[in-house]
């Protein structure tokens, strides 16, 4: 066991071994999160010049890795930064422009707002809740493959 941890440091600085492939291994089979989504139209109130914002084209597949339990920073990563200039705040708000079908070049536009959480004891927000405001658009993304 003390050979593991002696040899680890040393394969992974001479970039012989990949660290978290070995952290990979030993730690436990975690199941994964199932997309969960609901609608609310009341949730989303009408903004400034909200009808003028460009949004952001994304694979509906993408938008189907938020379930709950990914951290913001994934978050960001996978469908960038909020678009109403939220920061520090529970909840991000999102306008997001998905084909209309598969291959299709028709776009349809959608509101989204992710809602977070802090688990007690951890430092991390993660997200909790995805809201739509339509319908349509949460049934796109779940038929997402």
């Amino acid at each position: 066991m003390k050979t593991k941890f002696i040899t680890l440091p040393i394969l992974s600085g001479l970039g012989l071994l990949n660290p978290v492939a070995v952290v990979a291994e030993d730690a436990p089979a975690t199941p994964a999160s199932i997309y969960v989504a609901t609608v609310d139209p009341a949730a989303f109130h009408k903004k400034p010049l909200e009808h003028k914002k460009l949004g952001a084209t994304v694979n509906p597949a993408t938008v189907r890795m938020i379930t709950p339990g990914v951290n913001k920073s994934d978050i960001y990563r996978w469908i960038g930064a909020p678009h109403f200039g939220e920061g520090i705040t529970r909840r991000w708000n999102y306008v997001l422009f998905f084909p209309a079908a598969p291959g299709s070049t028709e776009r349809m536009r959608c509101r989204m707002e992710i809602r977070f959480v802090r688990p007690r004891g951890y430092y991390n927000v993660t997200a909790s809740e995805v809201v739509w405001q339509e319908q349509s658009c949460a049934d796109r993304v779940a038929a997402a493959n």
